[in-house]
């Protein structure tokens, strides 16, 4: 079995994968011209912004602890 010792690579696959899912409503619900989808649309885009962005925190953390 795996075992991820930082929280902020699990943090950064839950906001991707929420933002994946969103943006995968978003996009059907566009084809369905529903009235949220921009909503949608932008909530999935910045999740996804999101946890990039904690996967960036979490290798740069990794990097600087080195010695």
């Amino acid at each position: 079995m795996v075992t991820i010792k930082n929280k902020y690579i699990l943090l950064a696959a839950g906001f991707w994968l929420l933002g994946i899912a969103l943006t995968g409503v978003g996009a059907y619900g566009k084809s369905h011209q529903w009235e949220t989808t921009a909503t949608l649309l932008t909530v999935g885009i910045s999740a996804q912004a999101v946890g990039f962005g904690f996967l960036g925190f979490a290798i740069m953390q990794a990097v600087f602890r080195k010695k």
